[in-house]
């Protein structure tokens, strides 16, 4: 970036004595903040806006931290409150809290593009599950920024080991467009139109993208068979005349039995490894080079040469990192989060920024040139360094610029046009996000929003827990053992392939006579082919290596195959368990330890029922029936956004108020539809807030007690963290003491419909 060199001197020097410190003073970051701040609105001629009200700022803090607006209760506590230094009590409450986690867990699943189903339909779900605990984890645990980034970067193994290899798992084996997503993400460059031609509006070259990806390139998903011995075992591991596989051996010549032939050993394999697919990343670069396309066009290199691994000289003055026998990738990331790289900070510091401020201080965030100019770039300058000081402590940074004056004041509620310098008078005017007003209306839903749903967590842990059986059974057997399932394998499907043709046969034979019945049993038999497949597979793989447990922990040899306690105690107990006197299969055995797991959210909910049940007096039948409707409603739909499916289905009321897709980097909207104006008017939202068993209804019906005035003001703090202005009593006031009305509830529809509920102040 070329910025001004006396004034990026000047914000260095200012900023030398926060940098000799390990962590960053808060006080005296957030004064730098407001100074840096002030001096370019008064160079602008700019009136600051005033300080925010404490009922503006409590709304606005619990939407920017925890994604939510505070309950009736957290707004009349802190309104309540004399303490002078509540607001930066307020703050570190909010930063060490679940909701934390929740709100950052979907700003960031946004930008990584995390998706449920990342590839391969639901095939992929065990992996979504362990990259989605990874980054809740690394959130909870405020692991520093540098350090996620490389774990992402370098991140290889199975999905139940290292949640992080979701990373590739999301660009199954495209590299090319992964090192497109990983400069936008974290370097703020567009390099994806140099993926096929020279860059049209900036500097980088075809050869320029080849040289960043062949860092990159050797990061393979596989299809699971990692054991060295079984690759062999089926592909062969000696030399090979153009028949050669990715573990460097020739096609298998084991022994085939007569009827069997290369294709149908093949096809089992396929059979056998689908239920592992995408579940495996695996660093390949000793085995795979990167070449230039067939039609590269430019003088400057071949067409399908191989490129080796370069850093473009704009970005590094000593373009080969990758040195003294380093991996590529290894040295790829300690380039990219090195505190020498300066975009690298750059564009954390700018997201931060953004996220609280509602604008960068560049913009775009990711199409960050050499000729960008940032709006402040003392201040730009200066959240760089504070970033580094913290060692990329997210949180500290975070904290710094919420307890600024400059965060603090009144919003600005002017349009900023699309290239219009903003100087930061106060934060931005903003829509809440799709999951921000989805996320509040569960906190008016239900009591402790903030905590995660402990049946998600459960969910995908007996998902990982799969993949990690299936793949240790996989790989315990030896080669001699699957070359003989492999050949069962093959022996079943050409019987179901057989079975099949005969029931089209059946099938053809039956739509010329028009008999429905046999239409339909030979169409049923064809349909069935899949599930019998897997079952065969089943049978005849895994439980051979489930066997293959049995056989080592009855020898006291489990820990020896596995060095995962946890493992090995759950393989150990229900392999003590049996089913008419003979071992479980690995399918009962995995159904039982989901039982298990399971088994204490049941508990959580008989108690939980029956302490509601007693504060609600749900005595009789009808009453009972009606709190286990409310409380199965709570526990299995209105979970925040972090723990639904991610994005949520078409016609989810995440997905009308503008979630995205997971298909771009940030690629959701916050723009105002029919479709979410009839979702307030007419949808359920407002009737599943209106059950009596919901935070919002209960406050409203303790306010009754004290006349409708009261029911206003406990509507206004709870979706406004105000009380209403005697204008707007005036003006509900018919409604509220109208005792025609749905028990007071349109005073409720009535707020929730306003403009000043869907905006951040």
């Amino acid at each position: 970036m070329k910025l001004n060199s006396l004034c990026a001197l000047l914000a260095s020097l200012a900023t030398s004595a926060l940098m000799a410190s390990a962590a960053p003073d808060l006080k005296a970051t957030a004064a730098k903040i407001d100074e840096l701040v002030n001096a370019k609105l008064a160079k602008e001629k700019i009136q600051p806006n005033k300080r925010a009200s404490d009922e503006v700022f409590v709304r606005r803090v619990y939407l920017d931290i925890s994604g939510r607006i505070p309950t009736l209760q957290e707004t009349t506590e802190f309104l309540k409150s004399s303490d002078t230094d509540k607001r930066e009590k307020l703050i570190d409450k909010l930063l060490a809290g679940d909701g934390y986690v929740q709100n950052f867990y979907n700003y960031w699943a946004d930008i990584l593009r995390m998706k449920s189903q990342m590839v391969g339909g639901g095939q992929s779900l065990p992996a979504f599950y362990g990259y989605s605990k990874w980054l809740k984890d690394s959130l909870r645990d405020n692991k520093p920024y540098d350090e996620m980034v490389r774990e992402v970067v370098t991140a290889d193994g199975k999905s139940y080991e290292n949640g992080a290899i979701g990373f590739y798992i999301r660009d199954y084996n495209m590299p090319l467009d992964n090192m497109a997503v990983t400069t936008q993400i974290f370097l703020g460059t567009s390099m994806v139109c140099a993926q096929c031609h020279n860059h049209p509006f900036d500097k980088w070259s075809q050869m320029d993208y080849y040289e960043m990806a062949a860092h990159t390139y050797g990061m393979t998903g596989s299809n699971g068979l990692t054991n060295p011995l079984l690759a062999q075992a089926i592909y062969g591991g000696g030399a090979a005349k153009n028949k050669s596989n990715r573990y460097g051996g020739a096609v298998s010549k084991f022994p085939l039995p007569e009827g069997i032939e290369r294709k149908d050993v093949g096809r089992a394999m396929t059979e056998i490894l689908r239920p592992l697919r995408y579940n495996t990343v695996l660093d390949q670069s000793d085995k795979k080079a990167l070449r230039l396309p067939h039609d590269y066009q430019y003088t400057d290199a071949k067409p399908k040469q191989v490129v080796e691994p370069l850093i473009p000289a704009s970005f590094s003055k000593d373009g080969n990192i990758v040195k003294d026998g380093a991996k590529p990738i290894t040295a790829y990331a300690g380039w990219m989060t090195s505190k020498e790289n300066p975009r690298f900070t750059t564009v954390i510091a700018n997201r931060l920024w953004k996220k609280l401020m509602g604008q960068g201080i560049i913009e775009p965030v990711d199409e960050i040139t050499d000729s960008t100019v940032p709006s402040n770039p003392q201040l730009m300058t200066f959240l760089e360094d504070t970033m580094k000081a913290a060692n990329y402590d997210m949180k500290a940074v975070l904290r710094a610029i919420l307890n600024s004056q400059a965060y603090q004041r009144e919003a600005y509620t002017k349009d900023v046009e699309l290239g219009e310098v903003y100087n930061f008078p106060g934060p931005l005017l903003r829509r809440m996000s799709a999951e921000q007003i989805w996320d509040s209306m569960v906190a008016l839903y239900k009591p402790a929003a903030d905590n995660p749903s402990i049946a998600t967590k459960v969910d995908g842990e007996i998902a990982l827990r799969r993949i990690e059986w299936l793949d240790r059974a996989l790989n315990s057997l030896s080669p001699q053992q699957l070359q003989a399932c492999t050949i069962a394998v093959a022996q079943k499907q050409k019987e179901l392939a057989a079975e099949v043709r005969t029931a089209q046969e059946t099938m053809d034979a039956a739509s010329k006579a028009k008999d429905e019945a046999a239409i339909r049993a030979a169409r049923k038999a064809i349909q069935s082919q899949r599930k019998r497949i897997d079952e065969a597979v089943d049978a005849v793989v895994y439980d051979a290596g489930f066997k293959r447990f049995a056989e080592l922990a009855r020898e006291g040899k489990l820990d020896e195959f596995s060095k995962d306690a946890d493992f090995a105690k759950e393989v150990a107990a229900l392999l003590k368990l049996k089913k008419d006197g003979e071992d479980l299969s690995m399918d009962e055995a995995l159904d039982i330890l989901a039982k298990q797991r399971r088994a204490k959210l049941n508990a959580q909910a008989k108690a939980r029922f029956a302490a509601d049940a007693g504060r609600f007096e749900a005595n009789d039948k009808s009453e009972k029936a009606s709190l286990t409707a409310w409380e199965n409603f709570r526990d299995t739909y209105m979970l925040r956004a972090a723990d639904l499916r991610s994005p949520a289905p078409n016609g989810h009321f995440l997905r009308d108020f503008g979630q995205s897709d997971r298909e771009l980097v940030q690629n959701s909207n916050n723009e105002a539809s029919v479709s979410q104006a009839l979702t307030l008017l007419n949808g359920k939202v407002f009737n599943n807030l209106m059950n009596r068993y919901t935070v919002i209804a209960r406050a409203m019906d303790r306010a009754k007690k004290d006349g409708p005035d009261s029911v206003i003001d406990t509507v206004y703090l709870s979706l406004l963290s105000r009380k209403a202005t005697p204008e707007e009593k005036a003006l509900l006031m018919p409604i509220a003491d109208n005792a025609d009305s749905t028990d007071r509830g349109d005073v409720l529809w009535t707020v929730l419909n306003t403009r000043q509920f869907f905006f951040i102040q």
